[in-house]
């Protein structure tokens, strides 16, 4: 079976958003995190929307949008993601205030957006698509698996078009508890030279791809 892609959709600490050839610019970063470089998200996403939608909602929606709009389509037959640790942010927000607030009063927006699939319902919601949607959160093969199920949907011929991705974001909580598990640099001074200098751990980075 040939499975083929027809459009391609990145917001990373790159200029992966913009209307120029790939990685024609590269960004160099210092330190051990490279943080999203945020397009525009008004051009894919609703204002108002924007407004409620946490980092890596924003992060995720505006790169399958991207990528919709590279493809020519307009309805995929199916959206499955992919994530390592889900939504952290609003994850932090929730148990913060249930702490602090005792468990009382507490909003459930915080809670009903800290979900790992809360990207892909969210893609669903704005498309209004009514097809199969799924998302795997099985740490560093989350993608992997995404397209792993993409491609068995195609082989079965459920569907022609998948919108497919895989998105995380770094929270200052989460780098905090993976430094300290020796993952990441701790003498990096320019991240475009990393693979020159010998050391242990590698760069923190999040960001959003899709792919139909």
């Amino acid at each position: 079976m040939k499975a083929y892609i027809q459009g391609a959709g990145c917001i990373s600490p790159q200029n992966t958003a913009a209307d120029e050839p790939f990685l024609e610019s590269v960004r160099s970063y210092e330190g051990n995190r490279l943080s999203v470089a945020d397009p525009d998200y008004k051009q894919w996403i609703d204002i108002k929307l924007i407004r409620r939608m946490s980092r890596v909602i924003k992060m995720g929606v505006g790169a399958s949008q991207r990528c919709l709009q590279d493809a020519g389509i307009t309805m995929p037959d199916a959206i499955i993601t992919g994530t390592a640790y889900g939504c952290l942010a609003d994850t932090s927000v929730f148990l913060s205030k249930m702490v602090s607030q005792q468990e009382e009063m507490l909003t459930p927006t915080a809670f009903i957006q800290s979900t790992h699939n809360t990207v892909a319902g969210q893609i669903a919601l704005m498309l209004g698509c009514h097809a199969y949607n799924n998302t795997f959160v099985h740490r560093a093969f989350s993608f992997e698996n995404a397209l792993l199920d993409s491609l068995m949907i195609l082989r079965e011929g459920q569907a022609k078009n998948i919108l497919a991705g895989g998105l995380d974001e770094i929270t200052d909580h989460s780098h905090a508890i993976l430094q300290r598990f020796g993952l990441f640099r701790t003498n990096s001074n320019d991240s475009t030279q990393l693979l020159a200098h010998t050391g242990e751990g590698t760069i923190n980075g999040e960001g959003a791809g899709f792919l139909c």
